[in-house]
């Protein structure tokens, strides 16, 4: 290798600014309630997914300009999540996301980044938040261990993503939640 920078791709450079990795114990996941004037953590998460797909179709075509590959398009997209932990049954969000599937009703799920500031306020970073419906709400209480839940949703429309966010659409999406007063 010789001693210039020809071989480097650029954009590629991963060093510790560039390729510092979250905390998923940092991630929480939040709801609204139906009126959407409260804003709730599900409480005893600790798991989360997030996906999001894209269907494809494919052009039939006979001539030989492709040289027998296939041209493949971008169909419908869609986004789901998926969220477990330790059961908590009188938890306001566990309830807001059994009464949301119990009565057909869309909620906000919200993804978010929770830091705690030296101050001991905690603030909120969006990462993922969209419409979704609840598709299943479940639990299980395993004689010798404790009471887990699993919840599951489907996106309905466009998520809002930090990756394609603006930074002044970011910052209106942040919130601070102050430090416990004694």
């Amino acid at each position: 290798m010789s001693g210039d920078n020809s071989s480097v791709l650029m954009g590629c450079d991963f060093d510790a600014a560039t390729a510092k990795a979250v905390a998923g114990k940092n991630i929480v996941a939040m709801v609204t309630n139906r009126e959407g004037n409260k804003l709730l953590a599900v409480a005893g998460q600790q798991g989360l997914s997030f996906n999001m797909g894209a269907e494809t179709t494919e052009a039939a075509t006979k001539d030989d300009s492709t040289n027998g590959w296939a041209l493949k398009f971008h169909a419908g997209k869609n986004w789901d999540a998926s969220i477990d932990g330790l059961y908590c049954p009188d938890d306001e969000a566990t309830k807001c996301v059994a009464h949301a599937l119990a009565n057909d009703e869309y909620l906000c799920l919200k993804i978010l980044k929770r830091t705690k500031n030296a101050d001991g306020s905690i603030t909120y970073d969006p990462l993922r938040m969209g419409l979704a419906i609840v598709t299943s709400d479940n639990f299980e209480a395993p004689q010798d261990d404790n009471a887990t839940y699993s919840m599951d949703f489907e996106g309905t429309g466009a998520p809002w993503l930090r990756e394609t966010a603006t930074p002044e659409q970011i910052a209106a999406a942040q919130f601070t939640i102050p430090a416990p007063t004694a």
